[in-house]
């Protein structure tokens, strides 16, 4: 495979898994009835944790939920793990674990960057 063909691949790969991951915050959208400006600040943390490289492989399925839970603890209707569990179909320990994972990455850029 050459250089063209791989950026080719590469490039329709990333706009599958976007559109995959679009979906399935659609899907979490309309089953817990979230407000459209808590799903696109979720989205935003995902593509944040993306650009960083610590979650770049694992799962839409894992990492949607994930950004969904963090977001809607500050908002004003938070879920539950549990929900996110029932809905993603993710045992609650793995999203618990994730979500300890992203709470230390957000906790380590908050300190890195108070003055």
């Amino acid at each position: 495979m050459n250089n063209i063909e791989y950026t080719i691949y590469s490039i329709l790969f990333n706009l599958l898994i976007d559109r995959k991951v679009g979906i399935i915050y659609k899907k979490f959208q309309f089953k817990l009835k979230i407000e459209k400006e808590t799903i696109n600040y979720a989205k935003k943390l995902h593509e944040n944790l993306i650009e960083k490289n610590l979650f770049k492989y694992e799962s839409p399925y894992l990492m949607v939920p994930i950004c969904i839970f963090t977001v809607s603890r500050i908002s004003e209707k938070p879920t539950t793990l549990t929900e996110m569990a029932k809905i993603s179909h993710i045992k609650e320990e793995d999203l618990r674990k994730c979500y300890d994972m992203v709470f230390g990455e957000i906790d380590a850029s908050f300190k890195k960057h108070k003055v």
